[in-house]
């Protein structure tokens, strides 16, 4: 039944107008599975029911991708820190509302969900029809508390109107998704958060701009310096490759033209520690103890950048 429904969904994406099912459906087979796979070979219990529910090959495997090992060990923990991170600072900070940006496949909203927080997820639409289904497939609560919902960043009126469904202070979470916008797109984004911010209170949290070296770090405290440039390197290319298209990764990368930027859209940044303690990490069991000390080095790194309203 459940790889019946998983078909209809793909047959309701293939109605979407042909244009937009090129667009869309693309990123949603790709790099959001692509995540998720990461998301689950770090042995996050969610996210690998969220693979298995949706039961579909794994793209990358060692027989069709060159240092298959050392890339998925490096992304597994890249992306289970940024989904824990966001977790425990909604939590820490107790946000009741949550708004997640192009989170793609990740069980990241039904978690916070089933705390008893209102969600809503902004995506493609193609990932909306897999998010509305799998909803119903996690918690007592997240099929009540999780909305997912077609939303373009750039979109002024989608993001305001959804985020008029909120009583009360708002917590933007995107990670990841800024490499991919052009400047029309990225500056669009940021005037429609600041819009948000304004009205509602709260803030945004993301490491879009430190994420070249944020990753390489990352890299770096499992395989060392020398190799983490070449693991970067070659992950760019794997997601440049499936996505067909180039990866902006130089973009604002500069903490002081990152601060500019947000400064010309009415945002201000604070940047924190990833994580306030040393973070129980469901891929630490594959690290040893050298390993792991360098990565928790890196998770009490300010690499987290909370966005807020200037006015």
């Amino acid at each position: 039944m459940k790889k019946f429904f998983v078909t209809l969904l793909v047959v309701a994406a293939v109605a979407i107008s042909s244009t937009v099912r090129a667009a869309e459906f693309e990123m949603v087979e790709y790099s959001a599975q692509v995540k998720l796979q990461w998301l689950a070979a770090a042995g996050i219990p969610q996210a690998q029911k969220f693979l298995k529910e949706l039961d579909r090959p794994v793209f990358f495997t060692a027989n069709n991708l060159n240092d298959f090992a050392r890339i998925q060990n490096v992304n597994s923990l890249y992306q289970e820190l940024n989904f824990a991170a966001a977790i425990n600072f909604v939590r820490e900070k107790n946000y009741s509302n949550v708004m997640d940006l192009a989170c793609s496949l990740s069980p990241r909203a039904m978690i916070l969900g089933d705390d008893g927080r209102k969600v809503i997820v902004g995506e493609l639409n193609t990932v909306c029809l897999i998010g509305d289904w799998m909803v119903d497939e996690f918690g007592a609560m997240s099929k009540n508390t999780v909305d997912y919902q077609v939303i373009p960043v750039e979109d002024t009126a989608a993001m305001t109107s959804n985020a008029d469904k909120f009583t009360g202070e708002i917590c933007i979470i995107e990670q990841g998704l800024m490499i991919y916008l052009d400047d029309l797109q990225r500056g669009k984004m940021y005037d429609n958060i600041h819009a948000i911010l304004k009205k509602h209170g709260g803030c945004m949290i993301t490491s879009d701009f430190t994420q070249k070296k944020y990753f390489t770090d990352v890299a770096a405290a499992l395989y060392g310096a020398n190799e983490a440039a070449t693991i970067y390197a070659e992950t760019k290319a794997m997601y440049e490759k499936v996505l067909d298209d180039k990866i902006a990764d130089e973009v604002l990368q500069d903490e002081r033209t990152a601060m500019d930027f947000l400064a010309q859209h009415g945002l201000k940044a604070e940047k924190i520690p990833l994580f306030s303690t040393t973070p129980g990490l469901y891929c630490a069991k594959n690290f040893t103890a050298e390993q792991l000390a360098k990565v928790n080095a890196v998770a009490a790194k300010k690499y987290l950048w909370v966005i807020t309203s200037i006015d």
